[in-house]
């Protein structure tokens, strides 16, 4: 993925949690839809295809395939959320998108927001969450989108590469009053 794009992807993923005062984990898509105007709805989303955004008579909806997990749901609608954040909605056909495929750039792109939106370094990190399942339940995510953000942190941690944006110290000092409780009950 093209750094740039990764970039903003990520810096729109802590710019929403800051402008939509998120402070703590796990947080609420649902909560941010609503407060965005961006209805979600459940139901058929089409073979293959967990969920899909679409503009209808000037809203915007979120479609989820009922039936996932609640960690798969939330993931789903967070990658959503994505897309029309990040301009996708409308610029393509649904056929061309392929949600399993690592090599969609536009995916990719939606997949960094929603991981960072969900569960964003800098508080995993002042939570000292490092493994897939400490991961999985703090920020309640699926199993395998909590051990990609497992590879990713440890990366992180070998770097030494938090707090180095002044949006993701924006994004911490939001989290402290949550990491400092999550750190009295360690």
């Amino acid at each position: 993925m093209d750094y740039r794009k990764y970039q903003a992807s990520r810096n729109l993923a802590w710019e929403v949690l800051l402008r939509e005062g998120v402070c703590k984990l796990p947080v609420s898509t649902s909560k941010l839809c609503r407060s965005m105007g961006i209805h979600l709805l459940y139901g058929d989303t089409g073979a293959g295809n967990d969920g899909y955004s679409t503009m209808v008579d000037g809203g915007m909806y979120i479609v989820i395939r009922e039936g996932m997990s609640l960690g798969r749901t939330r993931f789903t609608v967070a990658h959503e959320l994505g897309h029309i954040l990040l301009g996708h909605v409308g610029t393509y056909s649904l056929v061309n998108r392929e949600p399993s495929s690592t090599d969609n750039p536009i995916e990719r792109e939606a997949n960094v927001f929603a991981s960072r939106l969900l569960a964003p370094a800098c508080v995993l990190w002042g939570c000292e969450a490092r493994t897939a399942d400490e991961i999985a339940e703090l920020c309640n995510i699926s199993r395998r989108a909590a051990e990609i953000r497992a590879e990713r942190m440890a990366e992180l941690i070998r770097r030494n590469k938090f707090l180095s944006s002044p949006v993701e110290r924006q994004v911490y000092e939001q989290f402290l009053p949550f990491i400092r409780s999550r750190q009295k009950l360690v």
